[in-house]
């Protein structure tokens, strides 16, 4: 519900800051003083697309901010949360600046937002009907949506569970349809893979061999220095061909002298542990040289093999996978694809045995949802001739055609649905575009709204001047729908009304006056909350123009008088239907 809307330069407004009503928020004015700018600043804080050429002239932004309270939304509150948007007593503010250069920066509850996740957000604060938006009416496909959302909870079990089955059947199709391409082309793939696979299998990899290969090549084209350094690190240590005193025989002596000093003096003893610890290790070490020495002769492979080897494994590297586990990885993966070609017989088989059952599921729910969509258009014709007939259409007769295709398989059924009517007596219903006036439309559209409304979790209804092409009694009825609209149980709907009908404008529980003022450095557009005195007076002008008379002003009265009257009687039979 939308609590407060502030903008800055936003077109002919300055600045603006409107607290709105929870129920019927009415905003009236002059032909062109600007009574539509507030709703198009709105829908920019809504996430819906914003023009830089808005800005007010002479300055470089503009600035939208809108108060929801959301505490009655579990939906939106979760969807937030998802958001990472701080939530404090169901209280969200969403702001949206736009500079001149395009840029936006969108926050909610101060957390910068995306103008998408904006856009996701506003979809669920506000539900607005501008006066063309009725041309929705004309599009075949939103009537199916209309007559599906009437149908309620089992409606929607009945097309998920359609859509899921939809989905399942093209998926199975898809596959069996990849399995009859060209038989050529498939036996040139099988060729192909089955060449892969050889290769790859010739190759006999194992993970790792690449980099002890590597490791065996580098010692090998450094053989010789490296027997050179391993031999003089052996006579190093034990001096067997050398006149240079070994190591080994140095470290001895140095242990002969640090256990007669211990002898002598016992706080050597940890010296003398080190130094046998270094001569038992370095004895070690000798052997590990000699050792390595011998195998040297023995062990190493031969460099052209390891070369040769290595070239096979850099071949297909290139052709198959950064590294062997990536080859082997593809080899895998194309055995399985060659399997599905070598048996692909079975497998068509296979496939259109599932294929079948899901069709019998798929015709059995889409059958049951044709049938529902039946019963539910005869219930929805009944509403909508009676709402239509308390809008002075009483002789429209309304026929919501449900055409079965049985060979047809989409996500929303096998079923076409289109709204027809007829206003005059005598012809056929017709769909609603060839028909229907601008003011009928409007009602039709009104009607929808009254039956719809309790029916989805947007609290807050945005009527644009949808009541063209409406007058007289018929405009009264309009005017006491709208108003029902804000007080209907369970919960009432916040509605907010731009309108030129004095009925609509009297029935509102805070009513706004639109002026526009031209001043030194421009025009300006001033949006002043009346009190009763201003609602009588803007009551007065509506009823007769630019002058205001004392019929006029006595008409005013009593129009306000019948408002409250119904208003009073309309809540007393919504609090016994509550109690």
């Amino acid at each position: 519900m939308l609590r407060n809307l502030v903008v800055n330069d936003y077109a002919l407004i300055d600045h603006l800051a409107v607290d709105f009503d929870p129920g019927l928020n009415v905003i009236t004015g002059e032909t062109g003083a600007g009574k539509s700018i507030v709703i198009d600043a709105l829908t920019l804080v809504l996430g819906n697309r914003g023009n830089k050429t808005n800005i007010r002239q002479g300055k470089n932004k503009m600035t939208v901010q809108g108060l929801f309270d959301i505490s009655e939304q579990p939906g939106l509150l979760q969807k937030c949360e998802e958001f990472g948007i701080p939530m404090e007593d169901g209280q969200l503010i969403l702001i949206r600046e736009m500079d001149d250069r395009g840029r936006n920066i969108c926050r909610a509850n101060g957390l910068i937002i995306t103008v998408a996740q904006l856009k996701t957000i506003g979809d669920e604060l506000i539900d607005i009907h501008g006066q063309h938006e009725h041309q929705s009416l004309f599009k075949r496909e939103n009537h199916r949506q209309l007559l599906d959302a009437f149908g309620g909870e089992k409606s929607q079990k009945y097309r998920e569970q359609t859509a899921a089955y939809a989905g399942e059947i093209k998926r199975i199709e898809d596959l069996i349809a990849e399995l009859e391409t060209n038989e050529r082309e498939l036996e040139r793939e099988k060729e192909t893979l089955q060449f892969e696979i050889n290769e790859i299998e010739a190759a006999t990899l194992v993970v790792g061999e690449d980099e002890e290969l590597e490791g065996e090549k580098r010692i090998l084209e450094n053989r010789e220095r490296l027997f050179s350094h391993t031999s003089r690190a052996y006579e190093l240590l034990r001096g067997e061909n050398t006149d240079q005193n070994p190591i080994l025989d140095a470290l001895s002596l140095l242990a002969e002298s640090i256990a007669e000093i211990t002898r002598i003096d016992s706080s050597f003893e940890d010296k003398l542990e080190t130094v046998n610890g270094i001569l038992s290790e370095t004895e070690n070490l000798s052997f590990e040289i000699r050792s390595y020495l011998e195998d040297m002769e023995y062990n190493l492979g031969d460099l052209d093999e390891i070369e040769t080897r290595l070239s096979v494994i850099a071949r297909l590297k290139r052709k198959y996978g950064h590294d062997i586990n990536e080859i082997l990885t593809y080899a895998a993966e194309i055995s399985i694809r060659l399997k599905s070609l070598l048996n692909r017989d079975e497998s068509l088989q296979a496939y259109y045995q599932e294929l079948s059952g899901i069709q019998d599921k798929y015709y059995k729910i889409s059958n049951s949802l044709y049938q529902l969509r039946l019963k539910t258009a005869g219930a929805l014709k009944t509403a909508l001739e009676k709402e239509l007939g308390e809008l002075a259409m009483e002789k429209v007769q309304v026929e919501i055609s449900v055409a079965h295709d049985p060979d047809r398989v989409s996500s929303h059924g096998q079923d076409i649905v289109e709204f027809l009517i007829s206003v005059n007596p005598g012809q056929d219903p017709k769909p609603l575009g060839k028909v229907a006036s601008g003011g009928e439309i409007s009602r039709i559209m009104l009607s929808l709204k009254s039956i719809f409304g309790g029916l989805d979790a947007i609290e807050t209804m945005v009527f644009d001047e949808i009541d063209t092409g409406i007058s007289g009694r018929t405009a009264q009825v309009v005017a006491e729908k709208i108003q029902a609209l804000s007080v209907t149980p369970p919960r009432g709907r916040q509605i907010i009304c731009i309108t030129h009908l004095p009925q609509i404008a009297a029935m509102s529980d805070q009513h706004f006056m639109v002026e526009k003022h031209t001043q030194n450095d421009g025009v300006e557009v001033s949006f002043v909350p009346l009190d009763e005195k201003g609602k009588k007076e803007e009551l007065s002008r509506m009823l007769g123009g630019a002058e205001v008379t004392q019929k006029t002003w006595d008409h005013a009265q009593e129009m306000l008088e019948l408002s409250q009257k119904i208003k009073k009687t309309k809540k007393s039979k919504e609090d016994k239907i509550l109690s």
